[in-house]
């Protein structure tokens, strides 16, 4: 029994790490970024903890593809405890207006728009002071 509480605490603490990079202060990571408004390829679902989260490909000046992830304010449930759908997925070509995190190699995009052309599908992202509006 003492292993298994052992074992249980040692693995509790290594992915402390992990949740706790999973939840940012948005102004930390966003604040004096360069706005920007890119054209993806979306190479994963979209994840939904803590916040909406979407893995692309953007390609850089050079050609080439590069991963990027993309993510939004929004609510992870709405009218009345129903989830949240997303209909976007791997291979969809969307476009993101938002803005760039401010710190160097953090390709990440906190996006205020995105639209997937085939369709004209667009979600917009929740806005500060938002919370409880859906």
């Amino acid at each position: 029994m003492y292993n298994d509480r052992r074992t249980l605490i040692l693995m509790s603490i290594a992915v402390l790490p992990l949740t706790a990079q999973a939840h940012h202060s948005w102004r930390a990571v966003y604040d004096g970024g360069e706005e920007v408004v890119v054209e993806a390829t979306a190479t994963s679902e979209v994840f939904r903890n803590p916040h909406p989260t979407l893995r692309v490909e953007i390609v850089n000046a050079a050609g080439e593809a590069e991963p990027w992830t993309i993510e939004w304010r929004g609510g992870r449930r709405r009218d009345a405890g129903a989830g949240v759908a997303y209909d976007l997925g791997p291979g969809d070509e969307i476009v993101i207006e938002g803005q760039v995190a401010r710190f160097a190699g953090g390709k990440k995009i906190q996006m205020r728009t995105l639209t997937r052309p085939a369709d004209g599908m667009t979600l917009e992202a929740r806005r500060r002071g938002d919370r409880g509006r859906r």
